[in-house]
């Protein structure tokens, strides 16, 4: 499993582990693997995979799996960050990391382990997220690696089928995390950050995703619940291609029976003021 010291990639890890899988993890960094180790986790079943770095990540999944003398049948990816801004001032070095280790790591993880999956009947299931499917102020780039994401596992899911390999996406809306939990005061710097005009231009925007990421109507759901998910997508004798989770459900239902114009709509009527609606 691919992002497993995170929120979710720690909750799954632990019920994997609770159900007899044997699993082999990744951790962002040491600190988080000695953190996984000193919950309970086995130091020999854990490995550092740095996705700021795609082809470093690859190479200590491929060292990792090279250690490994059982047949891998599944691979899970649970690696993100979510940059937050306007689109007219974020810079462009934030957008390429953002696609690095929301998307490209995805890819290349699939090239890494396909092999692996076609000879011993396995299976993927990334998470991705419902802004795959429906956009969000501010999270453009986040959006933007999602998408791409959605497309990626489409062709996938092509491409391996004919080998039984099946492709899942995990499409979770807000998740009780760190980094949810974060967001406002993600979002109070990046407005902090912008110059005046900029604060004038972007305000209502940074005001309306605090408000919503802080709003009791669009409660997260627990690391738990979407962990659960993904063990249904592994267990599943002919998974889902799409598992939406939480809040996603009721927004992805709007994005798929509604126009663009009517959910740009919904969007500016949750802005203070609802001055674009």
């Amino acid at each position: 499993m691919i992002g497993a010291s995170g929120g979710v990639g720690r909750s799954l890890s632990r019920q994997l582990l609770e159900a007899g899988y044997t699993l082999l993890g990744s951790a962002l960094n040491q600190a988080d693997l000695d953190r996984m180790v000193a919950d309970g986790f086995q130091a020999a079943d854990l490995f550092v995979a740095d996705f700021s770095s795609t082809q470093a990540g690859v190479t200590q999944v491929k060292e990792a799996l090279g250690r490994s003398d059982l047949p891998l049948t599944a691979v899970i990816s649970c690696v993100g960050i979510n940059p937050c801004g306007p689109l007219e001032t974020t810079p462009i070095e934030v957008f390429r990391r953002a696609m690095e280790i929301n998307t490209v790591s995805n890819l290349a993880i699939y090239q890494a382990t396909l092999g692996h999956l076609r000879d011993n009947g396995g299976r993927f299931v990334f998470v991705g997220s419902m802004a795959g499917k429906i956009a969000f102020p501010l999270l453009g780039y986040y959006t933007a690696s999602k998408y791409a994401l959605e497309g990626l596992a489409d062709t996938m899911r092509l491409e391996a089928g004919q080998w039984g390999v099946p492709v899942s996406l995990i499409q979770p809306g807000a998740i009780a995390t760190a980094m949810v939990h974060g967001f406002a005061a993600q979002l109070d710097d990046g407005l902090a950050q912008l110059d005046e005009q900029g604060q004038r231009n972007y305000g209502d925007y940074f005001a309306q995703q605090k408000a919503l990421s802080q709003s009791g109507n669009s409660p997260a759901v627990s690391p738990d619940a979407v962990a659960a998910t993904i063990i249904e997508a592994l267990e599943a004798e002919t998974p889902q291609t799409r598992y939406a989770v939480g809040n996603a459900v009721d927004l992805l239902e709007l994005r798929r029976s509604s126009s663009d114009n009517e959910v740009d709509t919904v969007f500016n009527q949750w802005l203070p003021g609802s001055r674009l609606a």
